[in-house]
């Protein structure tokens, strides 16, 4: 006769939610999330048995040498790049840009400053006889495309040679890079759909977030970026028997 148990069974979904670790600000979500990993890592010392002539093991002790965290984004949010790519995120309201100086080479395409929606004039620096398009200028995919047979002047010592006036949307610019490492808190808020939809809820107090592992730009699939932490001490948490890395709750 088996012995009677509860079916403890578990198959995830949820959110994960963020915050930098000591801000007093909200949890945000991350978007969706394909993959949310602990790994803990152990120091293990063996002390072979002598006694025995086949060996084995007389005695062991297996240290914690901490816990290592991973997570997988597949919503390419300026907030999700910034995370994983120590940056600053820059909002841009929609607008318009007049007389931007250009340095426009003929027969490819020149990056505005922003995402262009439309373009309403090019002319050379300083003013003068206004280009047309599409014979002198186009607009391809948000950059200025100068034909090789354009009327625009040659570049001259790398100097801008053209002003354009343009409108463009509402956008993000993530500046990579450009922060030490960050530490974050992080919420799972999760239902196990193996036990008709119970809450499942995992708090990480304070995570070490490392850079993006890969950031994959064109692929025959879903696009996702990875990141990999590790958990370390919150030391505000205190008293017998509190975790200071993290806690589990689950609904029975």
């Amino acid at each position: 006769m088996a012995i009677p148990s509860t079916d403890y069974s578990a198959l995830l979904s949820g959110s994960m939610l963020i915050r930098e670790f000591g801000a007093a600000v909200p949890f945000l979500s991350a978007g969706n999330v394909s993959a949310l990993t602990l790994s803990p890592q152990e120091d293990v010392m063996k002390l072979p048995d002598y006694t025995q002539p086949g060996g084995n093991i007389r005695n062991e002790v297996r240290r914690l040498t901490g816990v290592d965290f991973s997570f997988t984004f597949t919503d390419y949010s300026a907030e999700n790049f910034a995370r994983g790519l120590r940056a600053d995120i820059e909002t841009i309201a929609a607008g318009t840009a007049s007389a931007e100086p250009v340095v426009a080479y003929k027969g490819g395409y020149v990056p505005l400053a922003k995402i262009a929606t439309a373009i309403s004039s090019v002319e050379p620096v300083g003013g003068g006889t206004p280009f047309v398009s599409p014979t002198d200028y186009e607009l391809r995919d948000g950059q200025l495309y100068i034909p090789s047979g354009s009327t625009v002047a040659a570049v001259t010592g790398g100097a801008a040679n053209i002003e354009v006036d343009y409108s463009y949307g509402a956008q993000k610019k993530v500046q990579a890079l450009v922060n030490s490492n960050m530490q974050y808190e992080v919420l799972f808020v999760g239902l196990n759909e193996a036990r008709s939809g119970k809450a499942v809820r995992v708090h990480l107090y304070k995570v070490s977030g490392s850079v993006l592992q890969e950031m994959a730009l064109i692929g025959d699939d879903f696009l996702q970026g990875q990141v990999n932490g590790s958990l370390l001490a919150d030391g505000s948490r205190t008293g017998d028997g509190v975790s200071q890395y993290f806690n589990v709750q689950l609904v029975d």
